[in-house]
């Protein structure tokens, strides 16, 4: 068999074409990698590299004949698109299948800027220590930097806020379970038990003796009106309401009523001013219902427009509308919140709320009503709009009383409990929309009252046992 020789690529010697060692020289033919191929192909894998490149030989053609038979004859592109009239959309710039811009709403560069969220706010806490008495309510002067106190020993005094140092101090005739500002000038001592008169302090002149306006036993409330002179006080025992010019407490006129009046509202009534006496009757020291008298103060003689409205059985501390339209307070035994518009024909809305409701609040622009549930240790949200309760807050003590800012965006609540003296201490502040309980701050045991300043930056909290005042600031 002739074989073809070639040169070697190393010696030059002749071997045979396709070998892949050089006898002469030794010299693997290709170098390294003709080595490693001969390694790899060596017995079988030969073998098997050439089906391999067979079977990839197959596939391709496959793939190429697949290919060719896909390809469009010459000449049958497809047809045009029609062209569209001047001024009108393209059919295909819009397919049949593209979304309804419409569904995905208004532009965002239509909508009107959100307004910026309100500011948290944080509040840190610190005491005044008040020695010699206990104290039983308090109010902030129209300042903001001083506060008047109420004491068990039937004193009324005056405290710096930044070093709590006492600035007045004067006797009164009776303890002031509660106290009432008054034209920003005068404060009122309330004692709702063993007394007859209310005594009004003159707070531009401690040096005077405090003007005593004879009301009758077991005085109920007091409100001032609009023309910066006149008082309307309740009682419970007499059940009397009386009006009273200030400051020479001279009794100006008076009615009597069929029940006994513990809360007096200022109210709108047919586009003036008129007085809510919230009150209720017992049997056997039973509530046996209650009512609100609407009448005029200015009209002669006194009370000749009255009306009676019943309201259930046993309300509680209340609220008034931004507007004076409305009355808002709960009923402790229907556990039920009231709201009773009396601007025009009144009209009574209802709903069930927490048990043992014992006050009443508004906040966010009249949007939202809050009770203070004192047996159920929490407070019910209701959305005023529907008179539907939208959420209830819970609270780490019993609740006894609150207060809200003048903004109405606050509302302080005192967590002292409903007993007397109170044993509870605490507070906790609801604010946010929807309202919810953001802080819950301590304070001294037996926390009693709590009240706030014109200017919603400060509140405080009066502690019965520990004998302090828990001021509240903003960060």
């Amino acid at each position: 068999m002739n074989e073809r020789r070639v040169p070697c690529p190393s010696c030059g010697a002749r071997i045979v074409e396709g070998a892949r060692k050089c006898r002469a020289c030794k010299a693997w033919i290709g170098g390294e990698r003709a080595r490693g191929s001969a390694a790899s192909l060596s017995g079988r894998e030969p073998r098997l590299a050439r089906a391999a490149v067979s079977v990839a030989s197959g596939v391709a053609a496959v793939i190429i004949a697949t290919i060719t038979s896909l390809k469009s004859p010459v000449g049958e592109a497809p047809p045009l698109t029609a062209l569209a009239p001047e001024g009108a959309a393209s059919p295909s710039a819009v397919p049949e299948s593209a979304p309804d811009p419409a569904a995905f709403g208004p532009d965002p560069s239509e909508l009107e800027p959100a307004p910026p969220p309100e500011p948290k706010r944080r509040w840190r806490s610190r005491e005044i220590r008040i020695v010699d008495v206990h104290p039983l309510d308090i109010v902030f002067n129209p300042s903001g930097e001083s506060i008047y106190v109420s004491g068990d020993d039937a004193s009324l005094r005056e405290y710096k806020i930044k070093t709590g140092d006492i600035l007045h101090k004067a006797s009164v005739p009776a303890q002031g379970d509660h106290i009432r500002l008054l034209f920003d000038r005068y404060v009122a001592v309330l004692r709702h038990i063993d007394a007859a008169r209310i005594p009004v302090m003159d707070t531009t002149a401690w040096d005077r003796d405090p003007v005593l306006l004879d009301v009758g036993r077991s005085p109920g409330d007091i409100v001032a009106l609009p023309d910066g002179r006149t008082v309307i006080a309740a009682t419970t025992d007499t059940k009397r309401v009386t009006k009273f010019d200030l400051p020479t407490g001279v009794r100006l006129a008076n009615i009597t009523l069929p029940h006994a009046t513990g809360q007096l509202f200022l109210v709108q009534a047919e586009g003036r001013p008129y007085i809510a006496a919230l009150g209720a009757l017992t049997h056997g020291s039973r509530p046996a219902g209650a009512w609100i008298d609407l009448f005029d103060p200015s009209e002669s003689p006194f009370g000749a427009t009255r009306r009676s409205i019943a309201v259930g059985r046993e309300p509680r501390e209340g609220a008034i509308t931004l507007d004076g339209g409305a009355v808002f307070f709960p009923d402790r035994l229907s556990n039920t919140a009231v709201l009773l518009s009396v601007s025009g024909v009144t009209e009574t809305r209802k709903v069930p709320v927490g048990v043992g409701p014992t006050a009443g609040f508004l906040l966010h622009g009249d949007r939202y009503g809050i009770t203070l549930n004192a047996e159920a240790r929490t407070a019910s949200v209701i959305d005023l709009s529907t008179m539907a309760v939208t959420s209830t807050l819970p609270f780490r003590g019993v609740p006894r009383t609150g207060v809200t800012s003048p903004d109405r965006k606050t509302l302080f609540v005192a967590l002292g409990g409903t007993a007397w003296p109170p044993n509870g201490s605490g507070v906790a502040v609801i604010a946010g929309d929807p309202p919810k309980v953001v802080a819950s701050l301590p304070t001294g045991k037996g926390a009693c009252a709590v009240a706030v300043s014109k200017d919603g930056t400060r509140a405080a909290v009066a502690s019965y046992w520990d004998r302090s005042i828990t001021v509240l600031e903003q960060q």
